[in-house]
């Protein structure tokens, strides 16, 4: 079998380009993990996955400030989701714990 240098060279660029990718995946923190947890959030949102609501990637490509982020949790604005079923308010969540969400998810919407 014939290997051309152009076969060779494309190759080598498609399994350096996969290993950047693997490596720039981004994980959900710990500490941001636990409250996910604690408040049932990944019940419906997976990192990147499309769930019962959107992933939290999708939500963090909305480019939604940290209020707006904050707001939602307590007043959720179905609109934002069309061919979403509406999240429930979730009015037993700590400000200060919905805080810490929000400010990793305007950090990820950042990474794009």
């Amino acid at each position: 079998m014939k290997i051309t240098c152009n076969k060779l060279l494309t190759t080598a660029v498609m399994v350096i380009t996969f290993g950047i990718q693997s490596q720039a995946q981004t994980e959900v923190p710990a500490n941001i993990n636990d409250l996910f947890l604690r408040y049932t959030c990944n019940t419906c949102h997976k990192l990147d996955a499309k769930l019962v609501g959107p992933s939290w990637k999708d939500i963090a490509a909305k480019g939604l400030k940290k209020p707006e982020m904050v707001k939602a949790v307590y007043t959720p604005d179905n609109s934002r989701w069309p061919g979403y079923p509406p999240m429930m308010a979730m009015p037993q969540v700590p400000q200060k714990d919905v805080e810490k969400m929000a400010d990793w998810l305007v950090k990820l919407g950042k990474k794009k």
